[in-house]
This record gives C-alpha cells, structure tokens and sequence, in this order.
C-alpha cells in the first residue's frame, strides 16, 4: 500500500491553497447543515496526536470534491462531545459515523496503534463497508514505524497516483484503490 508522506500532503495541500482549496474550517460545518445543502459528509478518524494534520486531509478531501462539495467531521470539533472520553463519546461517534456518508482514516502509525482508531474503523466497517469506506495512509517525517496491519488489507486506501518519479500536486491525480485493485478517481469516490 503506497503511504503518503508528511512533505507530500503539506505540499499538496499548500499547492491546491494557493489554488483555491477549501481550508479545513470551509469544509467543516454543522452535519444537518453539510447534509441540507446536499454536500458528501466524511467522518475523519484519526489519531488525536496529529491533530496538525488534520488540515491538510482535510484540504485535500474538500479539494477533490469540489464539484461534489464536501464537508469533513472531526470530533474534537465537536462541541456536543464530552471533555474527557467516556461511554457518552463512544455512543456520540457511533451516531456520528452512521450519519456521515464517508468513513476516511487517516492512516499513521499513532492511529493503527490506537484503540479508539480501531474501534471506530470497526464500527465504520459495519455501516460504510466497501464503497463508502478509505484508509488515508500517512507517515510523518522520521517515522520508520508504520506497518501495514494485515486487517487494512480489506479496505480501500486513497493513493498518490505515481507520474513516473515525479509527485504532482495536482488533486486529480488521487485515487481510491480497492482491494481487488480496481481505481477510481477520489473524485468520482466521493460521489458514489
């Protein structure tokens, strides 16, 4: 599974702001809201000690679907979610993830090793399984400990398309990549 590394997606996301991406507070509001307006939601589980990186997914995600509008979940923005975790966070992200219409890990090495991560990739399985669902797979620079758990192996994964050694920061070189191989343009995911 190809990884997106931490220089590619800030220099992705840096590119498509010069050209207009959505920032990360354009592509988050209100989920009744997002959804009146007819934009695809996306539930953004990840590991809460890259919370910088967040943006730049998020960017990216809203970008590529732009001409689907999209708006991106996270719960630590969330003002209806408990301070401290509790059984009340885990029923809220329950219904949170059903009413989203995407589910996208943002994949590192801190979110596999997360049990929260892996919870909610679970319970997102149950509901978004097999087109509605995307690992975002993610290294930070210096990180040499990311390692494809065998069970990520089922889902599809958004992936850099390669141009021949070159990284493009063009949005539309990113696909969604299912298990049986078979692509299509994170674009045109968004959509289904």
């Amino acid at each position: 599974m190809p990884i997106v590394t931490e220089s590619q997606l800030i220099s992705t996301y840096n590119s498509l702001n010069r050209s207009f991406a959505k920032s990360f507070s354009e592509t988050s509001q209100p989920l009744h809201e997002a959804k009146s307006q007819g934009k695809v939601t996306i539930f953004l589980s990840h590991s809460h000690s890259e919370k910088q990186y967040i943006e730049y997914a998020a960017g990216i995600l809203g970008r590529a679907g732009l001409d689907v509008h999209v708006t991106v979940y996270v719960d630590w923005r969330d003002a209806s979610m408990p301070v401290v975790t509790s059984g009340i966070t885990a029923a809220q992200l329950k219904e949170r993830i059903k009413e989203n219409k995407k589910f996208i890990l943002l994949a590192s090495s801190n979110a596999i090793k997360s049990n929260w991560v892996n919870w909610e990739l679970g319970y997102g399985d149950s509901f978004k399984y097999i087109n509605h669902i995307a690992l975002f797979p993610f290294i930070k620079s210096g990180d040499t400990s990311w390692k494809d758990a065998e069970y990520l192996q089922i889902y599809p994964y958004i992936e850099k398309e390669d141009r021949i050694g070159y990284f493009s920061n063009d949005v539309s070189d990113w696909n969604v990549v299912f298990p049986n191989r078979q692509k299509t343009k994170l674009s045109n995911w968004l959509k289904l």
